[in-house]
């Protein structure tokens, strides 16, 4: 199996709270998903010049892996927001829409590069050079704002356990200890219209979108109140 790896360093704090959270509670993956990465290339190959859509159908079928920062601080905030004001609120004051509130928003300020390795064992040669294309342009991982600033691309025959892998893999080569989180991919039968956060189709959970268990090589080793600390497992 061949392997393309990008290297991205962080230039700003890291946030992409889990599918799985609530509004109120928006606890962060500890990495980007694969399929916020694909999302990356689809929008990289628009800023190229490149037909998004046409390049979908090969994006969406990468099999990805994560090779995480050397150490990671995870910090815990209460920031207030606003949000849609309930029934019985809008019965009394219809001018009132939204109410203030607050929510846990948790950011990550990484020590380290972070790897993405996609394998290229079943692309063609102008695909490859394509992606190399697709992969230096990307500036943004996460949610709006958090920006990330390319390094190099190499190839590589294997990957080590620094990389993530997922449970479902057939050969597994476990660490002592590890994190593991549901991390969100696109789906064989995933549509671009369902992706396209322009279309008024939304994606469908199991389908365009599905969820699968990946291993992160992070060990907690610090955490109060307001921080957890994780240190990459080499």
């Amino acid at each position: 199996m061949k392997w393309l790896i990008a290297e991205y360093t962080f230039t700003t704090p890291f946030s992409l709270k889990s599918s799985l959270a609530t509004s109120s509670g928006g606890k962060t993956n500890l990495l980007p998903t694969m399929f916020a990465f694909k999302m990356a290339l689809i929008n990289a190959s628009y800023n190229i010049g490149l037909d998004g859509e046409a390049e979908f159908k090969w994006i969406k079928e990468l099999d990805i892996r994560f090779k995480p920062p050397k150490k990671a601080t995870v910090q815990n905030s209460f920031v207030k927001i606003l949000k849609e004001s309930r029934k019985e609120v809008l019965a009394e004051d219809p001018s009132q829409v939204f109410t203030s509130s607050v929510a846990l928003r948790e950011y990550i300020i990484f020590n380290g590069s972070l790897y993405v390795a996609i394998d290229i064992e079943k692309l063609v040669n102008d695909t490859i050079q394509k992606l190399k294309q697709l992969l230096i342009h990307i500036n943004q991982l996460g949610k709006r704002g958090c920006f990330v600033q390319f390094l190099e691309v190499k190839k590589a025959m294997s990957l080590d356990q620094t990389f993530t892998f997922l449970l479902e893999d057939k050969k597994i080569s476990m660490p002592k200890s590890l994190i593991i989180q549901y991390l969100d991919d696109m789906g064989e039968k995933a549509k671009f219209e369902s992706i396209n956060n322009y279309s008024s189709k939304s994606a469908s959970i199991g389908k365009d979108r599905i969820f699968k268990q990946v291993g992160v090589p992070y060990r907690l080793t610090k955490s109060s109140r307001g921080f957890s600390h994780y240190e990459r497992i080499d």
